[in-house]
């Protein structure tokens, strides 16, 4: 499978065009970005969470870098936590384990997005396997988010160097 078939007819539905890029097989955003030679940063992972009241939302930041479960419950107004793996596969039962497109809408799913991604040029998101990205233009990808909740979501970074932590720099793989 190169795109799940939801997101493959979400996006004709919203006629949006982009490109899919092949890379090695990776099981996490963050290698998957190095395995493309892509910046982490402009690589959008999907983080799903749960809330106490069992509504579901995808938090979509970049792929070196932790979500912030304090900063998203803040910013949404309920506690969230991390959803579970078996309910995952409920959810997006045309994805790969761990090949979540960054797109919530296709999945009747509500979003918050981390500003970062709302700068970039280009936004890659896991297709729904562990072999391709999806590109997104800039203006593609915002019109997919417009109506989507946004801010600085991001924890500390991930497979860092203490430099990088140190300095606050967005390093790119």
């Amino acid at each position: 499978m190169a795109i799940a078939i939801t997101l493959k007819e979400y996006f004709e539905h919203e006629d949006i065009h982009y490109d899919t890029i092949n890379h090695r097989r990776a099981f996490t955003s963050l290698d998957s970005s190095r395995t493309a030679h892509l910046p982490a940063g402009n690589v959008a992972k999907a983080v799903v969470l749960e809330s106490v009241t069992g509504d579901y939302l995808m938090a979509s930041l970049p792929a070196n870098s932790r979500v912030s479960l304090t900063d998203v419950s803040n910013i949404m107004g309920q506690y969230y936590y991390l959803a579970s793996e078996q309910k995952l596969q409920v959810l997006f039962p045309d994805c790969a384990k761990g090949a979540i497109p960054a797109i919530g809408s296709a999945y009747n799913m509500d979003m918050i997005i981390d500003d970062s991604l709302l700068a970039a040029d280009s936004i890659y998101i896991e297709s729904g396997d562990h072999r391709h990205f999806i590109k997104l233009k800039n203006n593609e990808y915002k019109h997919l988010v417009e109506d989507m909740s946004h801010g600085d979501i991001r924890g500390k970074n991930m497979g860092a160097p203490r430099i990088w932590e140190r300095t606050n720099i967005n390093w790119h793989i």
